[in-house]
């Protein structure tokens, strides 16, 4: 006998080139035992999902849930299994100072898989701005934390952005490249600087890019942005791209418009994947939630496969966790999200405010983490989970 099975999903998958086929999942032991048509064997708990659709497990690459241990931090399962995301990643709450805070304080208390990068400053984002002086810059004792703390530790974070950049210039990336590569880890750069307009770092730091390194909020329309003046994207970002950079597209409160959006796409960029940045005052006031950033994309022109894989198998591939997340293959931990597909007219706004219509939108209706089942909170809206509907 099965532990749960969900039947009747239009299961999406592109680790197993699954587009929409309706099929049942069974669940034994925390583990996906079965993937097929009609498995009508008996099972602890069933559940008809009929016409909903079943992906696995979300993943957000770029979130802020050090909870508790800093006042932007949110909490985990809030924004992860009670939003339909099984896997977070923490953009770099912490530095090698608090690291520790993870492992003792917030990492036991969530039933959502966390898997944090670690920040370049020492204290994280305790401070902002968190790089003010060479001195926020221990590479050796970032190292040191690293190899103590792995496979914890996804990699080095680092805000290429701030006051240290006309004092210190590209030298602040370098040195987080170091700590990245003598730590054996990847290296995740933020750009968009809304504390400084010149000068700027991307174009610099662009080719330092390894393939796996992971470029994020690369829709911002803040200085650094991707375009230069004329609006055209910057060859140094091709080349990246091209190089297997990861291009990630986090919001969060300041980094994303459909207007660098819109251009980028129109000239060729690819974005990889469509993390949140989520926060305590980004899930109220801007981003909202993972699925409506899946929405966003909907409303930009993507296919909903496309957008799915943005959101699973890509991240995963991201990690270098394709052997372990992002797939409902048979065998692999029962991490699955099951999202409903809203029909109607609803808007999504980005971070300057200007808003993009869509017929359909995105929202999550059950969460399998390990195998444990967990239902959708109320939603980051007053109306629940979907946008702003509009006549």
């Amino acid at each position: 006998m099965y532990d749960l099975i969900l039947k009747g999903g239009r299961v999406f998958d592109a680790s197993q080139k699954l587009e929409g086929t309706q099929l049942d999942i069974a669940v034994t032991g925390g583990k996906i035992a079965r993937l097929a048509a009609n498995v009508n064997e008996p099972a602890s708990q069933t559940l008809d999902i009929s016409g909903r659709i079943v992906t696995p497990g979300l993943i957000d690459l770029h979130c802020h849930v050090y909870h508790g241990i800093n006042d932007h931090g949110i909490e985990p399962d809030l924004v992860g299994v009670r939003s339909g995301v099984t896997t977070l990643v923490d953009g770099g709450s912490a530095g090698h100072a608090n690291f520790g805070g993870w492992s003792e304080h917030v990492i036991p208390k969530a039933k959502t898989r966390i898997l944090p990068f670690m920040h370049i400053a020492k204290n994280g984002l305790s401070t902002m701005p968190e790089l003010q002086a060479r001195t926020d810059i221990e590479v050796e004792n970032t190292v040191s934390v690293i190899k103590a703390n792995r496979p914890l530790v996804q990699g080095i974070k680092i805000r290429a952005i701030g006051p240290t950049v006309p004092v210190l210039g590209i030298d602040i990336v370098k040195l987080a490249l170091q700590a990245a590569t003598e730590g054996g880890v990847q290296l995740m750069i933020h750009i968009g600087d809304f504390y400084i307009k010149e000068p700027t770092l991307t174009r610099q730091l662009l080719p330092l890019l390894r393939e796996g390194d992971i470029l994020t909020h690369s829709f911002t329309n803040n200085p650094g942005r991707i375009l230069d003046a004329k609006g055209k994207v910057l060859p140094e970002f091709f080349d990246a791209q091209n190089r297997g950079v990861n291009i990630d597209t986090a919001m969060g409160r300041f980094n994303f418009t459909y207007e660098v959006a819109i251009k980028a796409i129109e000239q060729g960029v690819k974005p990889d994947t469509l993390s949140t940045d989520i926060t305590v005052p980004g899930r109220r006031d801007t981003v909202h939630s993972l699925t409506e950033m899946m929405t966003r994309y909907l409303a930009l022109g993507f296919k909903l496969p496309e957008v799915i894989a943005m959101a699973t198998t890509n991240p995963a591939k991201a990690l270098g966790k394709s052997d372990t997340l992002g797939s409902l293959k048979e065998g692999r931990e029962a991490d699955i999200s099951v999202l409903e597909e809203a029909t109607g007219k609803w808007a999504v706004k980005d971070c300057a405010k200007a808003a993009l219509t869509t017929d359909k939108a995105l929202a999550p209706v059950v969460t399998v983490r390990a195998g444990e089942v967990f239902m959708p909170d109320w939603g980051p809206h007053p109306w629940g989970w979907l946008p702003e509907q509009v006549n």
